[in-house]
């Protein structure tokens, strides 16, 4: 049997994904790692970053470094920030807290997205630069609450989601059987069976 990934042993993001994939349920492991249609954007994306050179600035000097930076009018510690991703707690039991917990410790931005599995209100005790990801809503009351619930919890920014017109066909998950609430095949529960650790979130960032 091959021996199991452990974190401290992890040095990159193959590693990381590699892990990633030995410990989550199949469904759930794949609605993570995959995108629309048959993919080709992602991989697109994927190689775009190999295209990029770091260029060195030799003989600069390395005694004070300072990779701080201003995105949207926040100044962060380091040039990269905590993305807003769904329905974190779907891979770990502490899901958003946890990465709002690791933005705060290295001085970066958290986003927290509309379909976030802690609240709105929880997330406002962080003390870093906080973004909310804006899905607009049928429902123009749901919409405004969302806005006026992040300016009362002082959140810096909004970002507002204006490509999901519609879901997008994500062919992965019709195979995998994932869908959001979870309704379990026979595959997907044996899956969930073998990896019970992981707990099911549901959305909190909206009122129900």
């Amino acid at each position: 049997m091959e021996e199991p990934v452990r974190i401290d042993r992890c040095n990159n993001i193959t590693d990381f994904r590699s892990m990633a994939r030995r410990r989550l349920p199949g469904p759930i492991f794949h609605y993570i790692d995959g995108a629309a249609d048959d993919e080709v954007t992602y991989r697109r994306n994927t190689e775009a970053y190999e295209r990029c050179d770091l260029v060195p600035n030799v003989l600069a000097g390395i005694e004070s470094i300072d990779m701080s930076i201003t995105v949207m009018g926040q100044k962060i510690d380091m040039p990269l920030f905590c993305a807003p991703t769904a329905l974190q707690r779907l891979f770990h039991h502490d899901g958003e807290r946890a990465v709002a917990k690791a933005a705060e410790k290295f001085g970066t931005m958290f986003g927290i997205s509309s379909l976030g599995t802690i609240s709105i209100e929880e997330i406002s005790t962080i003390r870093t630069p906080k973004l909310f990801q804006l899905y607009f809503h049928k429902d123009r009351g749901l919409t405004n609450s969302m806005i006026e619930r992040c300016i009362a919890a002082n959140f810096d920014v909004l970002a507002l989601t204006v490509d999901t017109i519609t879901g997008g066909n994500r062919e992965r998950d019709l195979r995998t059987g994932f869908t959001s609430p979870p309704r379990l095949t026979l595959k997907s529960l044996l899956s969930f069976a073998m990896r019970p650790t992981i707990s099911c979130a549901r959305s909190s960032s909206c009122p129900n």
